[in-house]
């Protein structure tokens, strides 16, 4: 009684391992801009991938296909992650413009504006966007009695730094 061999799986070409990377990175920085597909995808390779494609027998034909599409896969995720704090870093710096230009405002005026498009043209030239993504890229800012707050979304849903203008410093409200 012999053994027969295990048929080799068919992997995805180079080609569609690279589409379907961009596709990550496009959805995952932005449109949605988080990173959390990006982490279940390279939890998902590391974990799974990596080791089936290593014990596996069915996998012995096609493992150098498959081990390029993983690299693929995973420069991918690192891509994402990249791409997601250079946004975050890009939104800072605009707040911090938006923090200075609300503080000359405030001292040019005493009281807070309105709203940020009240800094315009005085101030600013426009209310920039937060970030190069389709969802949670505006600044918000409030406010109220107490005082003025911006702040914008780093991390959807949650981390959301914000600046208090009565405090004067940068804190999170999640």
């Amino acid at each position: 009684m012999t053994t027969a061999e295990p048929a080799a799986v068919s992997q995805p070409s180079l080609r569609q391992a690279i589409l379907f990377g961009a596709l990550l990175v496009t959805v995952d920085v932005f449109l949605l801009g988080q990173g959390a597909l990006a982490l279940l995808v390279g939890i998902c390779l590391l974990f799974i991938g990596l080791p089936r494609t290593f014990l596996a027998r069915k996998f012995v034909a096609v493992r150098a296909r498959r081990l390029r599409n993983i690299a693929v896969y995973l420069a991918a995720v690192i891509a994402v992650f990249l791409l997601n704090a250079e946004n975050n870093r890009i939104a800072r710096s605009r707040a911090d413009t938006l923090v200075s230009a609300v503080k000359a405002f405030h001292t040019k005026n005493q009281r807070y504006p309105n709203s940020l498009q009240e800094l315009v043209p005085d101030h600013i030239d426009r209310v920039p966007l937060a970030k190069y993504a389709l969802m949670f890229n505006r600044f918000s800012y409030y406010t109220s009695g107490q005082g003025a707050s911006l702040f914008y979304v780093e991390l959807p849903p949650f981390g959301r730094p914000t600046y208090s203008f009565t405090r004067n410093e940068w804190g999170y409200l999640d």
